[in-house]
């Protein structure tokens, strides 16, 4: 985050430090924010709360299969 800062207080052609730099900020995190919260969701919910993501959509398909045999069944 504060390589922007970094950067042009060390670039000797730089007037004006940390004028634009602070919307290039703004960016990069808008971009890595949502990233890494992902991240930490996934891995919290699977090595603290132990919800495995698979099992849980692995057994959703295994409903929808067992409404569209019944369906089936009783449309025949």
């Amino acid at each position: 985050m504060y390589a922007f800062q970094l950067f042009s207080s060390l670039n000797k052609e730089a007037k004006f430090i940390d004028e634009n730099e602070i919307f290039w900020v703004l960016i990069v995190m808008l971009i890595l924010t949502p990233i890494v919260y992902l991240i930490r969701l996934k891995l919290f919910d699977k090595l603290v709360l132990g919800i495995d993501l698979k099992k849980i959509e692995a057994e959703l398909d295994e409903y929808e299969r067992k409404e569209k045999e019944a369906e089936n069944k009783i449309e025949v």
